[in-house]
């Protein structure tokens, strides 16, 4: 399970995900810094990535909008930042939901102080 960290994920929570041995892609490593979101969605459909963002226009778009039915995405939407707290919640949604990431072609996960949110989509 890989994951592509959108530029607004914090430096430290990639460094927390990848130190507990999740494979972390951060956009701008990857060529993709500035760049728009469906491009950013795009290849980390093209390489089955995860994409992990902060950005709610990418869970609109996806629930709501042009997007829905593509990519597999964890929206963060914590009002406090506990970089820790992120980065152990984040893996533990990994490695609790293995099968999702396996099976599903298309969700968003919404993931906060609350706990997570599934949307999965149905043709």
């Amino acid at each position: 399970m890989k994951i592509l960290a959108d530029e607004n994920i914090h430096i430290e929570i990639i460094s927390g995900l990848r130190n507990k041995g999740i494979e972390v892609l951060f956009a701008p490593e990857v060529g993709l810094a500035g760049c728009a979101d469906q491009e950013i969605l795009a290849y980390s459909e093209k390489h089955d990535l995860i994409l992990l963002s902060g950005d709610k226009d990418f869970g609109g778009l996806i629930e709501f909008g042009t997007l829905w039915g593509r990519g597999k995405v964890i929206l963060l939407r914590y009002r406090l930042i506990n970089i820790d707290r992120i980065a152990n919640n984040i893996a533990e949604v990994i490695n609790n939901d293995k099968e999702l990431f396996n099976i599903e072609k298309s969700f968003v996960i919404v993931l906060s102080e609350a706990g997570y949110r599934i949307h999965r989509h149905h043709d």
